[in-house]
């Protein structure tokens, strides 16, 4: 159950009262025992993050009257395996305006382009099975593949099952190079078992005047025994280029889900035409609604001298994957939520 703690009413130092309607306590702690093979080596672990991010994180707001109310969120990763280390909030740290209009949302926060990646996989961009262990921003240092710093969002109402997204993040520099610029737009259709969406941006890089540019769509139907979804991203920087596709399926059974994926990256010459292909499908078992068992097995075959593994780029739990090798992974753990 979701701790709802009923703020206070502070005087400030001029008498001023300010009252803060609710404030939430929430997170996630994932833990489970991965065994990952790659590059002749076989390494088992106690790890995190099979099926969803571990997160500790507050969020509140404010009825301002008139239908309007003020809103902020601010949520930190935690390393549960280790207790991790001291807490920050770079998930997601966001002040927000809505009412009629929608929503104008400040802070560092989720892009655009990245929501049809995790929406529409099956494994939410969690774990070994994740969709985005073969997608990379071409060498252009982008850091705007799943979030941006220094942003300005807009999030129209819904409109008959429509909606939009856009979104600015401001570089804050005078260089004419930097990683966390970021213009994108994200169109979106819900209503029934439909669900599509329309994302494209021009992202930052650290290595030239050219930006990473990336457009992604995502569908999913729902049809009750069985929900199917594809995506298909394509990424480019200069003379380089990657098409990325995903189709998935989310079915349940018994008191659980079965998830399973299969994603192509094929990178052009330019690009190094390093292409993977990856396998990955899972079960999770729900023991309440806040807890969870689960099973995932992925592996990810190279062509090419690629060197793609399921652990993706930056959480190596083995020796590298051998150029134009595979990569192996199984992973059985628990998640909660609160």
């Amino acid at each position: 159950m979701k701790k709802t703690l009923i703020a206070l009413a502070a005087v400030a130092a001029s008498g001023a009262a300010f009252a803060q309607s609710s404030v939430t306590l929430f997170g996630i702690v994932d833990l489970n025992v991965r065994n990952v093979r790659q590059g002749g080596d076989n390494l088992t672990t106690l790890s995190q993050d099979g099926i969803a991010s571990s997160r500790l994180g507050f969020r509140g707001v404010e009825d301002l009257g008139g239908g309007m109310s003020a809103g902020f969120w601010l949520e930190g990763a935690i390393n549960p395996d280790t207790g991790g280390t001291a807490l920050n909030f770079q998930r997601r740290s966001t002040v927000s305006l809505m009412g009629g209009f929608g929503e104008v949302r400040l802070g560092r926060d989720y892009t655009p382009t990245f929501w049809n990646h995790t929406v529409y996989d099956p494994f939410g961009t969690n774990g070994v099975g994740s969709s985005i262990n073969t997608f990379t921003a071409l060498g252009s240092g982008a850091s705007t593949l799943v979030r941006a710093d220094n942003t300005i969002a807009y999030f129209t109402p819904n409109l008959g099952g429509f909606g939009a997204q856009v979104q600015y993040a401001f570089k804050e520099t005078t260089a004419a190079n930097a990683a966390n610029e970021y213009a994108g737009v994200r169109l979106t259709y819900a209503a029934g078992p439909l669900s599509a969406a329309l994302a494209t941006a021009s992202e930052g890089s650290t290595v030239a005047t050219d930006s990473f540019k990336r457009t992604n769509f995502g569908v999913a139907y729902d049809f009750g025994f069985i929900k199917p979804m594809a995506q298909y991203t394509q990424g480019k920087f200069g003379a380089a280029k990657v098409n990325h596709y995903l189709i998935g399926l989310v079915a349940p059974l018994g008191a659980g889900n079965i998830k399973a994926s299969y994603v192509r990256s094929d990178y052009n010459a330019a690009a190094g035409d390093q292409d993977a292909n990856q396998i990955a499908v899972g079960y999770d078992y729900n023991l309440s609604k806040r807890t969870a068992l689960y099973g995932t097995f992925a592996r990810v075959s190279n062509k090419n001298g690629g060197t793609k593994s399921v652990v993706g780029a930056t959480h190596p739990v083995a020796a590298p994957v051998t150029a134009g090798g595979t990569s192996t992974g199984f992973e059985v753990g628990v998640r909660h939520a609160f």
